[in-house]
Formats: structure tokens, sequence, C-alpha cells
């Protein structure tokens, strides 16, 4: 008789966490983010030689792998050179995950992968077929290493003659932070603490190059491989990236032409507004594309009008596309939701986009993407409504108004969509934040980089049910 094979408590968790692909990856991240925040915690990481709380060491890494942007402590003068390092390796990581990175050096040992983790590397590179996962793994690793390697020289070209040898790991950490849409930088001892780009507005190069950064970025890795694979063949391009292509120039320039208009005369401190009228355009172009989820800001968040916030808060909700490095809900799935709105209105048998049928499963995971993504987003933010109440109250008495403790409920919204959109931008400096938000703001930022349904299906324990259950029909009137 064959005994019992017993399996032990971390075989167990071993097995749950392997049992599905998006519980791996997400395991993965946190993985990642745990090692960084511990790195971060040691003396070595500090400039001043002291450790960092674990908080901030945690708030940091996430925000990093996670690559958001937002930061508690100011990256340059908060962090010495091997701090800075760990910093932009979760960056690499985030951008690439973990997964793509580990199979990418698998292929190169020329090692078998079995179905199970080729299903695996399929939901963390976005790919329609997992027979080629392979071949797009060793393409976004060179395709991510060019792009970078290209924006670091351009960037290198305008930063050598103001800071002469320290341009290098100036242009390599800001390419690397543009491409993987993670907003870090290290302009806090040249222009101030938390100052981002907002002293380049006058160099076209460096804006232009960052944004271009940043939007290859959020485009996606199977959006490149068809483009490149378009080049060579000369073939046309598939109907996913067409539709990426497409909505992406329609909220960029649409945004960008909304910035321009609605900020040109706004005066307020560090706004548009107060910019040479010649720089404007290129600042309405930077905000609208760094919402795509990159973080790096050129004029004060917190000078925007209400209405620019807001219209700032739904690009940020919409993110970048999939498979890319950017988060939100992605333009894809924004683009299935409009058409199926569209297509009812019209009275189509179906949902059709661009003259295409969409399969009904998409749409109805594309609403339940959004559902879980507004309820995550409205929680935090009254999370943040009560930890913040001291500020909000604040905006009603002069004799305690002042810069810093100006905090509307449109703010927090920005900040929690901020977080969730893995953007970064921030209109109430998110290290004036209470602790406690900070907390709130970290599962937010990771879920945002997971994606709210994978994060969802991967702490599912039960099974699916099985679809041999007939259930008789409810009738609900709606709407």
């Amino acid at each position: 008789m064959n005994a019992t094979r017993r399996v032990s408590p971390a075989g167990r968790v071993l097995r749950w966490i392997t049992a599905r692909p998006a519980r791996l990856i997400s395991f993965s991240f946190l993985t990642v983010i745990l090692v960084g925040a511990g790195l971060l915690c040691t003396p070595f990481a500090s400039a001043s030689g002291r450790s960092t709380d674990f908080l901030r060491a945690l708030f940091t890494a996430t925000s990093a792998t996670c690559v958001t942007g937002l930061v508690v402590v100011d990256t340059v003068t908060h962090w010495s050179l091997f701090g800075q390092i760990v910093i932009l390796a979760l960056i690499q990581i985030g951008g690439l995950s973990i997964v793509t990175i580990t199979t990418f050096f698998f292929a190169l040992m020329r090692r078998k992968m079995g179905l199970k983790t080729l299903i695996v590397i399929q939901e963390s590179t976005g790919s329609f077929d997992f027979a080629d996962v392979l071949q797009l793994v060793r393409k976004i690793v060179a395709i991510t290493f060019a792009i970078e390697m290209a924006g670091f020289l351009i960037l290198l070209s305008q930063y050598l003659p103001a800071f002469g040898w320290h341009a290098v790991w100036k242009a390599f950490f800001q390419a690397v932070s543009a491409f993987c849409n993670a907003g870090f930088d290290l302009m806090g001892n040249v222009s101030g603490p938390f100052s981002s780009l907002t002293a380049w507005n006058g160099d076209p190069i460096v804006t232009m190059t960052t944004s271009f950064l940043l939007i290859f970025g959020g485009l996606g890795f199977v959006v490149w491989s068809d483009l490149i694979a378009a080049v060579r063949k000369r073939s046309s391009l598939n109907y996913h990236t067409r539709i990426v292509l497409v909505l992406t120039a329609v909220l960029l320039f649409g945004g960008a032409l909304y910035f321009y208009f609605a900020e040109r005369q706004n005066l307020s401190y560090g706004a548009l507004g107060t910019l040479p009228e010649w720089q404007r355009p290129f600042a309405a172009f930077f905000q609208s594309a760094t919402t795509r989820t990159a973080g790096f800001n050129t004029i004060d968040q917190h000078s925007l009008r209400p209405g620019s916030k807001f219209i700032t808060t739904l690009l940020m909700f919409i993110g970048a596309a999939p498979g890319g490095t950017g988060g939100g809900v992605k333009v894809t799935t924004f683009g299935v939701i409009l058409f199926a709105v569209l297509s009812e209105l019209h009275g189509d048998d179906g949902t059709l986009m661009l003259k295409r049928r969409i399969n009904p499963e998409t749409v109805m995971r594309s609403l339940t993407i959004v559902g879980l993504a507004l309820a995550l987003v409205l929680v935090a933010t009254l999370f943040l409504s009560f930890t913040e109440e001291a500020r909000l109250l604040s905006r009603f008495y002069a004799d305690v108004q002042t810069p810093e403790t100006q905090v509307s409920f449109l703010d927090l919204l920005f900040e929690v969509m901020s977080a969730f959109g893995t953007v970064g931008l921030t209109s109430v400096q998110t290290s004036t934040l209470h602790p406690v938000s900070w907390a709130v703001l970290i599962p937010v930022m990771f879920i945002g980089r997971i994606g709210p349904v994978a994060f969802a299906l991967g702490l599912t324990i039960r099974a699916k049910l099985g679809s041999d259950k007939v259930l008789p029909e409810g009738k609900v009137l709606v709407g």
C-alpha cells in the first residue's frame, strides 16, 4: 500500500499561489515590493545614512514597482545612490513585470517551459496566443532597451551642459522612469523637492522626449510587436492595434486641446497661463500625455481649475493600453463600453466598434473592470475623506487656511485616481497626507497595477460554477 502523501502547510500555500496565473503574478509583484521595501529601509539607502521607517519605504517600493510615481519623500534628496538604484530596478521590474524578465533569462538559457508556465506568461504580457509568448517576450525586452537607450541619449544631450557628469545618471534614470510610466525623477536637488519637470518648460526637447517615451511605453508591447511586423512584412495592422492607436490619438490630442483652452488664462502660481505663449501648447500636450499614467508634470497640479482636475481624473482612470507599462482600466476597455452604449442607442444587434462585432464576454468583462475600479476608487476616497477631515474643514475657516491645508474632495479623488491609474500626479502633495492615507493608497496602487479583475480572481478560492445549472429567468426593470 502506498502511504498517503502529506503536504506541508508551506506546500499547500505554494500550491494555492501557483494554481492560477493571476494569483502567481500578484504574488510575484508583492514579493518584489517587500524585498524592495526591505532594501530601502537600510541605512545605505538613505542620503542621511539613517534608516527609513518601513511605511515610507513600503510606499516608495510599491509606487516604484507599480510604476506609479507618487512619493512621500523626494527621490534625489532623501535616497542615496544605492537607494536610487533600488528604486530604478523596481521600476524596470515593475514596468516589464517579473514574469517577463524571468522568462527572458529562461529563454536565453534555452530552458523548456510547460503549458502552465506559458499561460502565466501570456497573462503577464497580454498576448492573444500563448504559443507565441516566448517570441513576444524577446521582442518586449529588445523594444524596451532600444527605446530607453534612445531616450537616454536625447536627454543626455540636453542635460550635459546643465549637470556635467551627473547628467548621465539623471538622463538614464529619467529615460527608464518615463518609458515605464513611473514618474520618478531626480530634479529635486536642482529646482526644489517634488518639482518634477516644472523647470524644463523652456526646453521642448526634454518635455517632448519624455512625453513620447511615456506614450510609447503606454501603447503596449503587443501593439509594438504588430507595428514592427507590419513595417517588415508591409502587412496591415491587426484590429487591436488599430483600436489602441485611434483611441490613444483621440484622448491624447483631445486632452491637449482641452487643457490649452481651459488653462491658458489661468494665472495661478505654477499654472499653464503663467508660461510664455509659445510654451503653452507644449505644456498642454505634456499634461494630456502624463495623465496616461506617467506621473511627471510641467505645471503645478494644485493650480489646475476644478474642471481641468476633473478631466485629468477621467483621463487617469482610462489610462493606457493593455500589455504595456501603464495602468488605468485601459483605453480598449473604455472603447468597448463607449461603443456598447452607442450601439444600444443606435439599436444595433450587439456591440459594434469600428465595423467589427465585439464578443459579449468582452463587453461584460469591460463592465466588470470599470465597476470594480469605480468601487475601489470611491471607497478609498471616502477613507481619505475621514483621514484628511481636518484639511477638508480648513477650507471653510480663513484663519487656518493655507496652501498646505487647502484640500477639496476633488483633490482626494484626484489622489486616489492617480494611485489606481498608477499615474503619480498629485494636487495635494502626497507627503503632506496623513500616514493612514499612505496606507490606504498602497493597496490601491497595487490593485491598479495588477488589475482589479485579475486581483479579484487571484483571491478567489471557490471554483467557478458549472454551466449545467439552469436557473429561472429574473425580470428586473432598469433605467
